[in-house]
């Protein structure tokens, strides 16, 4: 097969989506040697996904222009099914909710794969800005109707989507997200890189986008409840670009004397720094109030850390009997938590076979979140596609 990929929503600084195709692209060079892959990017990103694969080919697509969001809907829309026709493409795989609708009638032939991460959209539409949301739901409602596969990446995902949309296909695949080799054999951050990033105490680790369905007000409320003694012990590291409705942290932190100068802000990481970050620190937090996967989770759980998350959706899924699982509505709950999540920490440090034996166990539960496993679901769900098509 001659299977397309669209990058061509990815930003240069990839988080979300972005790291699910980085991940993705690594695991289908290591599993698919037999199919050839033509991944249509940005032209100045072109060396950001590590492809090294001879069956896979990089097809520059203009960022002056595509880098405008505006533009580059038009562009998938009336310019893109021509370029798939024009490399024959057997496959397209949107991995971004929305697909080029005219493909249908420009190249009937090409299956199309979706993938669908979460409902957010519909579950929490008041956490998102009103055009975007609007836009992001009637885009899933159609592509639903329209793609020959969705493949999703968590079993609570795959739950939630025909709660709103209603698919063409209802044999929806779930593919879990996987964790970079790194976090198991990298190494902690020396001062130096703490330094770097203004870090100089032990610390809770955040990672991921600053907007409102990550909770990480509820974070931050959770950490102001801790005892002074522990504060004082663990600062609250926050590290992810900003995305929207974020100006309320900066103000909660910042007028606030019992956190200004215990929570710090990195802004965005790459994974050469954030990787040995994660590693370093105390205990990992991420309590958002809904999540298709929550890779941090994940990563968290690999790093050896141990992990404060949320009691729902599919982070209850990853993390349960592996994790702390936290009320992401209740600050009492996510302190509890962090507090004994802390306990474990100290105790691993300090010889605590048992602590230490949990902490492995959680090392040992995040082998199964593999890109590779990602990738051979994958290419199993581009064979189905294919095969509805020509059927």
């Amino acid at each position: 097969m001659r299977i397309a990929l669209d990058l061509t929503s990815t930003p240069k600084s990839k988080t979300g989506i972005g790291r699910y195709m980085l991940g993705l692209i690594k695991g289908l060079q290591q599993v698919d040697k037999e199919n050839e892959y033509y991944l249509f990017a940005q032209d100045d990103d072109l060396d950001g996904f590590g492809v090294y694969a001879e069956n896979f080919h990089m097809v520059p697509c203009k960022a002056g222009i595509l880098r405008k969001q505006w533009v580059r809907i038009l562009w998938e829309q009336f310019v893109f099914p021509w370029r798939l026709k024009k490399i024959k493409a057997d496959v397209l795989h949107c991995p971004n909710y929305t697909m080029p609708y005219p493909l249908r009638l420009i190249s009937p032939k090409t299956a199309v794969v979706s993938a669908f991460h979460d409902m957010a959209y519909f579950s929490f539409p008041e956490l998102y800005v009103g055009w975007k949301r609007e836009m992001f739901k009637w885009y899933i409602k159609r592509s639903a109707r329209s793609t020959d596969k969705i493949i999703t990446i968590s079993n609570n995902s795959k739950d939630d989507i025909p709660k709103y949309c209603k698919p063409r296909n209802t044999n929806i695949t779930v593919t879990y997200m996987g964790v970079a080799e790194e976090f198991y054999t990298g190494t902690p951050a020396d001062d130096a890189t703490l330094s770097k990033y203004g870090i100089d105490s032990n610390y809770i680790y955040y990672v991921g986008t600053l907007e409102p369905r990550k909770n990480v007000a509820g974070l931050i409320k959770g950490y102001r409840l801790l005892s002074d003694p522990v504060k004082s012990k663990f600062k609250l590291v926050i590290t992810g670009k900003k995305g929207w409705f974020y100006d309320e942290l900066f103000s909660m932190v910042n007028s606030d004397p019992e956190l200004k100068d215990q929570v710090v802000f990195t802004g965005f990481v790459d994974d050469q720094d954030m990787i040995p970050l994660m590693k370093r620190a105390s205990t990992a937090a991420y309590v958002s109030l809904y999540e298709g996967f929550g890779i941090p989770v994940a990563e968290a759980m690999a790093a050896g850390v141990p992990v404060v998350t949320s009691n729902r959706s599919s982070m209850k899924e990853i993390a349960e009997g592996f994790g702390f699982l936290a009320d992401p509505g209740m600050p009492e709950s996510i302190r509890d938590n962090l507090e004994e999540a802390l306990k474990l920490g100290i105790q691993a440090q300090q010889g605590g076979q048992d602590a230490q034996n949990k902490i492995k166990a959680a090392q040992d539960h995040a082998r199964i979140f593999s890109w590779e496993t990602c990738a051979e679901g994958t290419v199993k769900a581009f064979g189905e596609a294919y095969g509805r098509r020509h059927a």
